[in-house]
């Protein structure tokens, strides 16, 4: 997918239809979505991108799971209610699976 860089952040549904290929062929890592928007607009804020992120995401949560898991084995678990407020709480899951202590994937219900 060649974008320009200085493009703009896409709609939360264009960027769920930009990934949609990579979501239904395998488990997929929601912070791909803020990584997937570096590359896009990269001078766009990580607040933004965040924030994009997680509407995009809340756009698919039914269609698919979030499951906790260990990267890279992938997912374990679905999420529970105390690690669901994590993930609306903490921006690390979002975009740095290095030092986020929640790790979430999404997984075709």
């Amino acid at each position: 997918m060649l974008v320009p860089q200085s493009a703009a952040l896409p709609s939360p549904e264009r960027l769920v239809f930009l990934l949609t290929d990579e979501m239904e062929s395998d488990d997929f890592p929601i912070w791909e979505f803020v990584w997937t928007l570096n590359t896009m607009a990269p001078s766009a804020s990580l607040t933004d991108k965040i924030r994009l992120a997680r509407h995009a995401v809340s756009l698919v949560v039914g269609q698919y799971d979030l499951w906790r898991g260990d990267w890279p084995g992938g997912p374990v678990t679905p999420l529970t209610e105390s690690e669901m407020q994590t993930l609306a709480n903490n921006d690390e899951p979002w975009h740095d699976p290095e030092r986020a202590t929640l790790l979430v994937w999404l997984r075709q219900a």
